[in-house]
C-alpha cells in the first residue's frame, strides 16, 4: 500500500482481465476510472502494480487501495464510510 494513497471508492471493481496481458494496476486512488493506472500518480510516492493473471476472467478489483491482495479486493473497503471516498487511506 501507498502511503500516498486515497480511497477512490469502497467498493471493488469487476473487471475481465485477459490471460497473459500485463496491466498496470493503479495503486494511488488518483487514475481516473480508478483501475489502470493513467500517471495521476506523478507527485506521489506511488507506483503503479504490474500484473497478469493466468486465467481470462473477471477479477474484483481493490478500488479503496488497501486490500491485503492488491490488486483483488479482500473486503478491506468494508473499513471504509461512504465520508472516507477521496480521502487518505488508513494505515
Amino acid at each position: 500500500m501507498c502511503k500516498d494513497a486515497i480511497v477512490f471508492r469502497n467498493s471493488p471493481e469487476a473487471v475481465t482481465l485477459e490471460a497473459g496481458v500485463a496491466y498496470m494496476i493503479c495503486t494511488c486512488g488518483r487514475s481516473k476510472g480508478g483501475v489502470f493506472c493513467d500517471g495521476s500518480h506523478e507527485g506521489t510516492q506511488c507506483l503503479p502494480k504490474e500484473v497478469s493473471v493466468e486465467k481470462t476472467k473477471q477479477y474484483h478489483i481493490c478500488m479503496c487501495k488497501t486490500s491485503g491482495n492488491f490488486p483483488f479486493c479482500d473486503g478491506t473497503h468494508s473499513i471504509y464510510s461512504d465520508d472516507e471516498v477521496g480521502k487518505a487511506v488508513k494505515s
